[in-house]
């Protein structure tokens, strides 16, 4: 069984066309993939030596291991340009997602289609996405064992676009929609910048009045946005 983070990348994933799982673990997303049909065929990496041992010994007992071709790289080096239509990239920071994709983007544009879930710093990710001009296609946002966690796709674009910092750091979607644990995710960050607006305001060192008033827009904006809802 997935968990719900995977199941919900399973939804996004571009069906019927080879899709790769960038750090795929022990295979199981690659491996539902092909169970459900989803997509006829899955490219599953992993960095480093006891990682892709681990991934080849959970594939190679499943009756889906000839359509799963297992390679052992960093990123998408392991990747032909357009070899596959998704590219997924779950359970790392944002900042390390960011990395991936600039080391050569004319590389990462030959895919159709992103998917991420990163697991902190979402708003380097979108930093990158924004300036390099690709758009920002989904935001979702789901609970497990009492944490929220964020989905969010993508695809190549050209056209760069500004967040405002409100929208970088919480996601221009996610602040627009509808969804039900939306009020709690703006209240547990409304509760994060007051703390470190606090910090700020207490800090011993020389306080940067940049820093201050931006927090106390995010508050401003956000408190006005959580009344709204």
């Amino acid at each position: 069984m997935l968990n719900k983070r995977l199941l919900t990348v399973s939804d996004s994933v571009i069906r019927g066309e080879a899709a790769a799982d960038i750090g795929a673990d022990h295979g199981l997303l690659a491996l539902f993939l092909l169970e459900k049909g989803i997509v006829p065929w899955v490219i599953a990496s992993e960095v480093k030596e006891g990682p892709f041992e681990r991934l080849r010994q959970a594939v190679e007992k499943s009756t889906f291991y000839e359509r799963i071709e297992l390679r052992l790289g960093n990123g998408l080096e392991v990747l032909q340009p357009g070899e596959v239509a998704t590219v997924i990239v779950a359970g790392m920071g944002g900042d390390n997602i960011a990395e991936i994709l600039s080391r050569k983007w004319s590389h990462s544009a030959s895919y159709r289609k992103f998917i991420f879930q990163p697991m902190s710093k979402a708003e380097v990710l979108r930093r990158e996405l924004s300036q390099q001009g690709w758009p920002i296609l989904e935001e979702k946002l789901l609970e497990e064992q009492q944490r929220i966690y964020l989905i969010l796709s993508s695809c190549p674009g050209d056209i760069p676009y500004e967040l405002t910092p409100l929208e970088l750091d919480l996601g221009p979607i996610i602040l627009r929609c509808d969804n039900p644990l939306k009020k709690r995710f703006l209240v547990d960050s409304l509760r994060k910048y007051r703390r470190v607006y606090q910090g700020l305001m207490q800090s011993k060192g020389i306080i940067q009045a940049n820093s201050l008033e931006e927090y106390e827009k995010k508050i401003k904006t956000l408190e006005e946005i959580i009344h709204a809802s």
